[in-house]
């Protein structure tokens, strides 16, 4: 395990750690505390680990974490925090606060190899993925690592892409041995990856949200190349004989573009889908890239999109965009230094 992060592993991974230093099993549990309870990444403080012990791990895991490399602070209270990993893979976290909640955007790749049309991720290509440990290092290393009540994986990749470090990483945020959150206080957005979005339902109690953004099937094509090889409807088909409780939220995103997808047909349709598997929509106004050819919907247009969902019987709601002059509103995170 000397080429493994020390930080991101599961309770069962740190047991076949004491395994291999020939120390006592329940140890496994006083690592996982410090780190993931007391949030101690100095290896000489867990002081009720055996010295030698300590001086070994010390040895063969000099760092715990990695301090983020610069930070952008929105006028509207909004923070974007850069990281940068080994491999030349630049990631990006957002920091949103609320009145009663501050949520935390998390990125699960370097990049992004799925190419949506609309999102800048993809726009720089795909430079690798994020291990568990580099995921949970985005919530731990930031100034407000001990004020988090929401964490939303929709930054920087497609979660489903990385599902196996994903997982992971919620098993650690959820598990009585990690940080103990609420699943129910955290959601995973994806564009549709069917085999592992079975895992992520199954193996976790996290809210789903699906990235609709088009109820037709060409329209979605062409903003998502995605829907050619994995047609949405075949996704929901099968996610409909899944086991999703009541309390578990499952949503569809839907980026508004003005003049593309927000005539009455689609609100039609949105909201047909939205009923008949019990999701909520999350309307989000399309932030403008540079380049493309995409534009934002007026405020008017917005709300009269919601109107007719919710007349419709759909619980809808608006995201508002927060974080746009500093890069890190929806879509627009690039991992650029």
């Amino acid at each position: 395990m000397k080429n493994q992060q020390l930080f991101g592993l599961t309770l069962g991974e740190l047991s076949e750690l004491c395994v291999e230093y020939e120390t006592k099993s329940f140890t496994s549990k006083q690592i996982a505390t410090w780190m993931y309870k007391s949030r101690v990444f100095d290896i000489s403080q867990m002081s009720n680990l055996p010295k030698f012990f300590r001086e070994r791990l010390k040895a063969d895991f000099p760092k715990l974490i990695q301090p983020y490399a610069s930070v952008s602070i929105s006028k509207d209270g909004t923070k974007k925090y850069l990281f940068e990993y080994s491999g030349n893979r630049r990631v990006e976290t957002a920091v949103i606060p609320g009145t009663d909640r501050l949520t935390v955007c998390v990125s699960s790749q370097a990049g992004c190899r799925f190419g949506c049309r609309f999102c800048a991720t993809g726009m720089n290509g795909f430079h690798g993925q994020l291990t568990a440990g580099e995921i949970l290092n985005q919530i731990m290393a930031i100034d407000e690592h001990d004020k988090i009540t929401n964490i939303v994986y929709m930054g920087m990749g497609e979660p489903l892409d990385n599902a196996e470090e994903v997982i992971k990483s919620i098993e650690i945020l959820t598990a009585p041995w990690g940080c103990e959150m609420s699943a129910s206080r955290i959601t995973v957005s994806t564009i549709g990856i069917e085999d592992k979005l079975k895992d992520l339902i199954e193996k976790t109690r996290v809210n789903i949200a699906i990235s609709l953004h088009s109820p037709f099937t060409e329209e979605r094509a062409l903003l998502m190349p995605i829907e050619k090889s994995r047609p949405i409807a075949e996704l929901l088909k099968n996610i409909s004989s899944l086991d999703l409780p009541r309390h578990r939220k499952f949503s569809f995103e839907y980026i508004l573009f003005k003049g593309l997808n927000q005539s009455k047909a689609h609100a039609k349709k949105v909201g047909e889908l939205a009923l008949r598997y019990n999701a909520r929509v999350n309307i989000i106004p399309f932030n403008p890239i540079p380049g493309l050819d995409l534009e934002a919907p007026s405020e008017k247009d917005v709300l009269a999109f919601q109107e007719d969902l919710t007349q419709r019987g759909v619980i809808a709601t608006i995201r508002k965009s927060r974080g746009r002059d500093i890069l890190a509103a929806c879509g627009l995170l690039a991992g650029k230094k």
